[in-house]
């Protein structure tokens, strides 16, 4: 089970496209300390990860989390990770780039977790989703079943519509409802067989998010919509924010029932800008439509909570700033604009530090601190970023880049690859440092491809406009940059 973490926007496709089904739920009021034991399957000896960095999502409907711990993996590929004191059932990725896997953890788990690589061959630095399976009893595994029933479905329904829509195939209307009617008669019959295992709120949620997404299959019309809200909040009236909040399920039905609410005809502009210098929530609701006449502060605050993941303007900041939404709500909010801060972002990566070919640790801050850094991701192994290699280092050599800092940065998985990227250096002048294989600098760095050209401002910023690789206009990027700067004095 993988996780593609970009910039924290709508977790509803985090979870649609990254979790399928690796979720339990369980809920308890103390905190329990919880020791996962787990295991890296289906690696050959060569390939087997020596450490996992794990992440916990304590913001799962944002898409957001901290880096907590690193578990060191034995060479039988056993290991054992302490994931802290847990009140409730939490949202937690494992990594070792490229593979990424992401699982709900009972406080005190008793299950053991086995990781392993998918069949699928990608091209992709990190977040490549792997296969996470639970041994023991654990609850995802129902609904593992379900997902792999439902994605079958899913395959047999779209099938005959695409071909009838590329005229390959006579399948009228009649015949078409049958396929969908049959299709939607059987993953209800398998939904409803789960429903004495989900009580819990995590496992409820998760469940309704397998219903919801099927409803986008079949097109569902609004009238079902409209009914299958019902149903879910009538199941929910007795959850707290916080705890709806920390639900990776909750926020999928927001978006399948009110994604891009903000656009529709009834939405009044001027009014939301009268709502915000009268800071009134019934001037808002008016000013959003009808739908919203009688909305609740939660349900404001929930649908302004979407505006802000997937299109944040001014107005909305000005919303967050003037309306009296739950303070829960305005902790998440807080959360989301502090992941998006670039200063923050800077300063985390100050911390970053990496392995000079002497062995010894420096750290980001530490070099060239007023001046640019340009940096060539490369690693052993790669055609494409060896022959930029070479590009690169002519580009270093022009006296008119005499003031800028350039290096390359080496992420290799492992010091023997680390050792071959150092041996192919053309001469001593080459800054080669080794970065390592960690996630979280890959994130801070904006790391995703090989080979990548990486841009640092001297204020710590991350460049938006020199990005090309030497072969595709690197040098040129430079020299327009630095008439900028020149001009600017």
């Amino acid at each position: 089970m993988g996780l593609r973490m970009q910039s924290p926007t709508r977790f509803v496709c985090f979870l649609s496209v990254f979790l399928s089904v690796c979720f339990c739920g369980l809920s308890v009021s103390a905190q329990t300390q919880t020791t996962l034991q787990g295991r890296l399957g289906g690696f050959d000896e060569q390939h087997l990860p020596s450490v996992l960095h794990v992440r916990h999502f304590d913001a799962p409907a944002l898409g957001l989390g901290e880096w907590v711990n690193v578990a060191l993996v034995h060479a039988d590929g056993s290991f054992e990770t302490d994931l802290g004191d847990l009140t409730s059932p939490a949202l937690f990725e494992f990594a070792a780039p490229p593979w990424s896997w992401l699982a709900i953890v009972r406080p005190g788990e008793s299950s053991v977790l086995t990781l392993s690589p998918s069949s699928r061959a990608s091209n992709r630095l990190m977040q490549v989703t792997g296969v996470v399976r639970w041994n023991g009893n654990h609850p995802s595994i129902s609904l593992d079943s379900l997902a792999r029933f439902q994605q079958r479905l899913t395959n047999e329904l779209v099938q005959p519509m695409t071909l009838k829509s590329l005229g390959l195939q006579p399948l009228n209307s009649d015949s078409l409802e049958q396929v969908s009617s049959l299709s939607d008669s059987m993953f209800q019959a398998a939904w409803m067989n789960l429903e004495r295992e989900m009580k819990q709120p995590v496992f409820e949620d998760l469940w309704w998010q397998a219903q919801w997404k099927w409803q986008v299959v079949l097109g569902s019309n609004k009238p079902t919509l409209d009914s299958l809200w019902l149903s879910w909040n009538s199941l929910r009236l007795n959850r707290n924010l916080e705890e709806s909040l920390k639900s990776p399920g909750w926020i999928e039905p927001w978006f399948v029932r009110y994604d891009q609410w903000w656009k529709q005809r009834q939405v009044d502009v001027n009014g939301m800008s009268k709502a915000v210098y009268l800071a009134d929530l019934d001037t808002l609701r008016q000013s959003m439509g009808p739908q919203w006449d009688a909305a609740s502060h939660e349900d404001l605050a929930a649908a302004w909570l979407m505006k802000a993941l997937s299109e944040p303007d001014e107005l909305t900041f000005r919303i967050w700033e003037t309306m009296p939404f739950p303070e829960s709500f305005r902790g998440q909010y807080k959360r989301l604009m502090d992941s998006r801060n670039p200063r923050k972002s800077g300063d985390a990566r100050a911390k970053i530090r990496w392995t000079l070919p002497n062995g010894d640790l420096q750290s980001f801050n530490d070099v060239c601190s007023n001046d640019w850094k340009v940096m060539l991701v490369v690693r052993n192994g790669s055609g494409a970023a060896l022959r930029e290699r070479e590009l690169f280092a002519e580009i270093t050599e022009k006296k008119i880049f005499s003031n800028i800092c350039f290096m390359v940065l080496s992420v290799d998985a492992t010091e023997s690859d680390w050792r071959s990227s150092l041996s192919k250096r053309r001469s001593i002048q080459e800054q080669l440092v080794w970065l390592g294989n960690n996630p979280e600098n890959f994130e801070l760095l904006q790391i995703s491809t090989i080979p990548q050209v990486i841009a640092i401002s001297p204020n710590g910023q991350l460049s938006r406009s020199i990005r090309s690789l030497p072969s595709e206009g690197l040098g040129a990027e430079l020299e327009r940059e630095i008439r900028i700067s020149r001009s600017s004095y």
